[in-house]
């Protein structure tokens, strides 16, 4: 007897149309199955919400919305919209194209790492699905390897499948956590961890393209495995220093990664066809098409004349469309880091914030001091709080990194910054604290 999955199985038949071939993935929020359109025979890819979810509004609402942001784009980058339903059961489904393949998150798991040619080109063809939804006002908001879909293995037909958490409000958005929570905590951008105002935008998805390529590559990510705390390898701009990256590519990332998102570039295509084209030594373009017909300068990638060489590849498998090295070593997300979300998420949902993240002070911890900070992240960031609030949360923030306070039995930070604790106690001295201003008086400049 096959097995039901909110009871769907082989066979179903939603609305005389579309029959349920199998199952092909579920979670808490519900399931995704592959389906087949009687009516016109071709396969399709149908995403069922759970009854208890399809009760929650802001479930529903985010339900309806990547509905509502898939009908809008056109592009062969991103997954193509079908149609919505509701049942009678309360069920809603959201039914769109059927992609074969894996996802991006499926190669890096396994240690596939591409060479540097390769990498521009999968970077062009997901920047143009980017360009598409940038076009109509849409921020992504969650670049992550397992919301890519590698096509029949070919990186050329890469496509973006996941919309769940994209965003038609830019820069309104509180936190990566609490409600607001978007996007994975290793592919978050420096505004996504409460610097540069917090703001998100497209210069958002530009960031986290660039650590999508950078674990692509085979690279350690700024910040890796350390959690909330890698806001302070982001806060600066990121420097490519491996000498496997071929230049183009090089120069490709180091764009894409400016921490500040005012200096990231604006044309993505753009970015990836002047590298590809060996045109590093220009200024990125920002949103103008590259110049046309430029000669290939000496810093030129070259091509696929440079693959990737490095200890610990173990097998070489050539698909369609791109070269996939496997290196040795985990590709997975450290569990750490995905507990100190859990974590942090309560602590913002309590009644009180605060006092939940100096809670998860005292308890100690790395898990716990991890989730602190980025509940206090979100507290710092969140308008609808009071001021003494935020101003509180920012004390506590700056704490960590002050030389007098600090201490690894109370901060994520192996050692002090004095910087970085000036720049908290700033944030909490323009929203009126007393105790900030004393604090940045003793710090000096």
């Amino acid at each position: 007897m096959e097995h039901s999955v909110l009871g769907l199985k082989p066979g179903s038949v939603l609305q005389d149309t579309y029959e349920i071939k199998s199952l092909l993935g579920e979670g808490g929020m519900g399931a995704t199955f592959r389906g087949l359109n009687r009516a016109s025979g071709h396969e399709v890819a149908i995403k069922v919400m759970t009854p208890s979810f399809a009760k929650n509004q802001k479930a529903v609402d985010l339900f309806r919305r990547e509905a509502n942001l898939l009908r809008t784009v056109r592009s062969d980058a991103v997954v193509r919209f079908e149609t919505s339903m509701l049942d009678k059961d309360g069920r809603l489904f959201l039914v769109m194209e059927f992609v074969p393949g894996h996802p991006l998150a499926h190669y890096l798991k396994k240690g596939a790492r591409l060479s540097s040619d390769d990498v521009l080109k999968l970077g062009l063809r997901l920047s143009q699905g980017l360009e598409a939804i940038h076009k109509l006002g849409i921020v992504h908001r969650d670049v992550a390897p397992d919301n890519v879909m590698i096509s029949h293995d070919d990186i050329n037909q890469a496509k973006f499948i996941d919309f769940g958490l994209a965003s038609d409000s830019v820069g309104t958005d509180k936190s990566i956590i609490g409600d607001s929570f978007a996007g994975k905590l290793r592919y978050c951008a420096p505004e996504q961890l409460g610097l540069f105002g917090n703001e998100v935008s497209t210069a958002t998805d530009a960031y986290a393209l660039g650590l999508v390529l950078m674990r692509t590559s085979g690279l350690e990510l700024p910040g890796e495995g350390k959690g909330f705390a890698a806001v302070e390898d982001r806060k600066a701009d990121v420097k490519i220093t491996d000498p496997k990256v071929a230049p183009g590519l090089k120069w490709a990332l180091e764009q894409l990664l400016k921490a500040n998102p005012k200096d990231r570039p604006s044309d993505l295509p753009g970015l990836f066809r002047q590298a590809l084209n060996g045109e590093v030594k220009k200024k990125p373009s920002a949103g103008a098409a590259p110049p046309k017909g430029a000669a290939p300068s000496e810093e030129s990638s070259g091509g696929n004349n440079m693959p990737m060489i490095a200890a610990g590849i173990v097998a070489l498998a050539v698909m369609a469309g791109a070269a996939w090295y496997f290196l040795a070593g985990p590709g997975g997300q450290s569990a750490k880091v995905n507990e100190s979300v859990v974590v942090a998420q309560e602590a913002v949902a309590a009644d009180n914030p605060l006092t939940a993240a100096r809670d998860l002070l005292a308890a100690g911890g790395a898990q716990n001091l991890d989730a602190a900070l980025g509940a206090l992240i979100a507290i710092s960031n969140d308008q609808e709080l009071s001021e003494q609030d935020r101003a509180d949360a920012n004390i506590l923030i700056a704490e960590m990194y002050d030389p007098e306070t600090h201490s690894t039995v109370t901060s994520p930070f192996p050692r002090p910054n004095p910087s970085a604790a000036r720049r908290y106690y700033q944030r909490a001295a323009d929203l009126g604290s007393d105790p900030a201003r004393e604090a940045l008086n003793r710090l000096g400049e």
